[in-house]
């Protein structure tokens, strides 16, 4: 009827972000995009850039691990998705942790931090890197205080990483993280 010129949509495989950007009037795509979960940016991005579909990056600190502040025997509150759905038991497999089991994320992301640049928090090199992607429009990390809203905020105006950085992230992901992802990807 013409009622609707342009929608969004939120995806949680590359399958249905393929599927979305065939779809006429697709405006924007919310995908799972971060250094422990990449398979986006391999054809999703540029497909999303070359047809001008905005991309929001939803858990670019994949669901904490990437502050460098969990552990493996972390405890969640009850209510929080990290406690009730650590294997997809709730929804979707690969949401909580990216699909990682907790002790395998924490392992990996702790041998994400010794390649931080000096000066830069592990959040800061995990929000910057989603922002390097030319595709990526915006990044929704979360936060629980004013103060972490405006930290959050101030990532975009932070130099852009090596190209160098962004190679050896990505082949990090390829031969360490890949393995290791349940669910769909």
């Amino acid at each position: 009827e013409g009622k609707i010129r342009q929608f969004g949509a939120s995806v949680e495989t590359t399958e249905q972000a393929l599927y979305c950007l065939g779809v006429e009037g697709l405006a924007s795509l919310q995908v799972i995009f971060n250094i422990l979960r990449q398979p986006m940016n391999i054809r999703v991005l540029p497909d999303a850039k070359a047809k001008g579909v905005s991309i929001i990056v939803r858990l670019p600190l994949a669901s904490g691990l990437l502050t460098g502040k969990l552990d493996a025997d972390q405890h969640f509150a009850a209510n929080d998705h990290r406690n009730y759905n650590r294997d997809g038991e709730a929804f979707y497999v690969g949401e909580t942790f990216n699909g990682l089991p907790l002790a395998k994320g924490v392992e990996l992301s702790k041998r994400v931090a010794p390649l931080l640049p000096p000066g830069l928090s592990m959040t800061q090199f995990a929000l910057r890197w989603c922002l390097d992607h030319e595709a990526v429009t915006t990044i929704i990390p979360g936060a629980s205080s004013p103060e972490q809203a405006r930290a959050n905020a101030a990532v975009s105006d932070l130099p852009p990483l090596e190209r160098a950085m962004h190679a050896r992230l990505r082949a990090f992901y390829a031969a360490d993280v890949a393995p290791h992802i349940r669910g769909g990807v």
